[in-house]
């Protein structure tokens, strides 16, 4: 497995018209891979230190990129639940299906909107919000096609939007082997196993990561290594 140039496989779950048993065991088993390696939590972790940094704010809006089943919304609405902090959440993807898994399972409908839109597309706007997150997504665009998006993003932000936060894996040849043999002992559907490897050789380097950041022209962003292979980016714009 060659880890030093960005596979460009599509996965089975970028069809935006799966649907049915295969998609929804498939957002099911992601949930469950979320939950299990800690991305749910470390990307809690980064709102939560946002969220104190900007207390005086009575409510937040929080936009999430490529939501697929919703889990990440989910497990951050419990958690600031408890925190007494107002927020209200929009949820993007582009495969109708995952909106409507997502939809079913929200666990909390009153203060949360999904959307179905293709962000890959160049005349896809991100909604007015305060914070934009983003798990396991961004690695669909290409290298060029990102930086134009924060190159977009940065000019055309509204005035409440000053911060962006991305969870992603960083490609490595050790996480290809280990999710490899980890894949056989958990209970997921066949779709994860084979994207979750495709979605690991896809992945950016964090060298590669930074300088995209950096071509797009901005200036204040951190990118903090997380356990099981994770990357957690701060990006002010």
């Amino acid at each position: 497995m060659n880890t030093k140039v960005r596979l460009q496989t599509q996965e089975q779950l970028d069809d935006l018209e799966l649907s049915g048993t295969a998609l929804n065991s498939t957002l099911s088993s992601l949930k469950l891979i979320n939950t299990l390696l800690g991305n749910h939590r470390q990307l809690y972790k980064a709102i939560i230190t946002y969220f104190n940094a900007n207390s005086f704010k009575k409510e937040f809006h929080i936009v999430d990129l490529g939501c697929g089943g919703g889990d990440s919304i989910n497990y951050i609405s419990k958690k600031l639940n408890k925190h007494k902090i107002k927020v209200h959440f929009t949820g993007i993807d582009g495969n109708p299906g995952s909106i409507s898994y997502a939809r079913k399972n929200n666990i909390n409908p009153k203060h949360t909107n999904f959307i179905v839109a293709d962000i890959l597309d160049k005349s896809f706007t991100v909604p007015d919000c305060d914070l934009l997150i983003s798990s396991h997504f961004i690695y669909h665009f290409k290298n060029k096609d990102l930086t134009l998006f924060l190159k977009k993003m940065k000019k055309t932000r509204s005035e409440m939007l000053t911060h962006i936060i991305f969870s992603e894996l960083y490609r490595t040849r050790v996480a290809y082997y280990l999710f490899k043999l980890m894949s056989f002992m958990l209970p997921i559907s066949d779709i994860a196993k084979k994207d979750g490897l495709i979605a690991i050789q896809r992945a950016f380097s964090i060298d590669e990561l930074q300088k995209i950041i950096k071509n797009s022209g901005v200036k204040e962003f951190k990118i903090i290594k997380k356990p099981f292979f994770r990357m957690i980016t701060k990006i002010d714009i």
